[in-house]
């Protein structure tokens, strides 16, 4: 636990997830939608992934209340090769729709040996592996990715041009949780930025630019995001796009939708990809994850620089996060604590520190 972590409230696992269900509902979201998006939510502040956690749930609420948010869709989804698939969203949260779109790549890949579902007229839909590591649980390989409002600036570029734009590799391992990779393509998320600007704390160095394009640690100042490595970071935020924009035939780059801002009301419709490869295709699944976890076990047993750090592999951080979090609870800062009491007024809720 982190000393940001020991300084806050922790609140039960159980307790926030009843509390964000409860939320949803009382906003007239339907039952398997509320159910959804707030284990995506719950999932994603058990692994530390805070700035994609419960700490959106405000937000989640104001895009209900101002429009921009179906809270009883109608899905849509269509077969279109054996393979292949292509999921409508009708405009609800994307966590939910982002799951469903899941189960249906995975149900293709029980049956085809692979399965690819691209997901039109969704919205923000949280953590990337909260998708991946569905399908990884199935004893197959998860990808899952999305793009993202404009926010990154391309290397020598003074404006930003596309999103930071996740993605997220799962795969199962024998003795422990799934291997999961999960990363925006620049150097931090703009929810990062944000959870800093309610914290009061600086940016890292070589994360963020003010509005003219040059590099800064303010997190008020921080109009647009650095891509990780320049050209390989930004490289790889276009190819989330030709997945997740051009598959799914919603807008791209500059013309994606804005998270926050004036048009709230109006819907997002983003497009997200989501593929699971089914392990059984290739090779014995038990021999895959033997080798995979000796994989695993290779890289943390490497000569340390510091001997006090441990060596990890992707998703490491978050399973220690997990670990801890489930013992103690989900931390919850003062900012985050206050609207989820004004939450708890609103739809006449019991307060999460009840």
């Amino acid at each position: 636990m982190t000393n940001s972590d020991k300084e806050r409230l922790c609140v039960s696992e159980e307790k926030v997830r009843r509390f964000v269900n409860r939320a949803l509902i009382s906003a007239d979201v339907e039952e398997g939608v509320a159910k959804l998006t707030t284990d995506g939510l719950v999932s994603a502040s058990v692994r530390g992934v805070d700035s994609h956690g419960i700490r959106l749930l405000p937000h989640y609420l104001l895009e209900l209340e101002s429009g921009r948010i179906n809270p009883k869709p109608d899905y849509e989804f269509e077969c279109t090769a054996p393979a292949v698939g292509q999921f409508d969203a009708d405009n609800t949260y994307g966590i939910a729709a982002g799951m469903r779109a899941m189960e249906s790549a995975i149900d293709l890949a029980k049956e085809q040996g692979s399965g690819h579902v691209s997901v039109r007229n969704s919205s923000h839909n949280g953590m990337m592996a909260y998708f991946s590591l569905a399908a990884a649980k199935e004893d197959m390989i998860g990808i899952a990715m999305t793009h993202t409002s404009a926010n990154t600036r391309p290397p020598n570029s003074t404006r930003p041009f596309f999103g930071s734009n996740p993605i997220s590799v799962a795969a199962p391992m024998l003795d422990e949780g799934p291997f999961c990779f999960d990363a925006a393509t620049s150097a931090v998320t703009f929810n990062e930025v944000r959870k800093l600007r309610d914290s009061g704390e600086q940016l890292p160095p070589n994360v963020a630019a003010n509005a003219d394009g040059h590099e800064t640690r303010d997190p008020h100042e921080a109009t647009q995001l650095l891509p990780f490595g320049g050209y390989k970071g930004f490289g790889l935020s276009m190819v989330v796009e030709i997945f997740t924009g051009l598959l799914s035939g919603m807008d791209v780059g500059r013309d994606v939708s804005e998270m926050y801002g004036e048009s709230i009301s109006e819907p997002r419709q983003l497009g997200h990809y989501y593929s699971a490869i089914n392990i059984d295709s290739f090779t014995n699944p038990s021999v895959f994850k033997r080798r995979l976890q000796d994989l695993a076990e290779e890289v943390r047993s490497e000569p340390r620089l510091d001997n006090d750090q441990p060596n990890m592999i992707p998703g490491d951080p978050e399973k220690a996060a997990a670990k801890e979090r489930k013992k103690r609870g989900i931390p919850i800062s003062d900012h985050d604590l206050e609207k989820f009491d004004e939450i708890a007024d609103t739809y006449d809720l019991d307060p999460l520190t009840d």
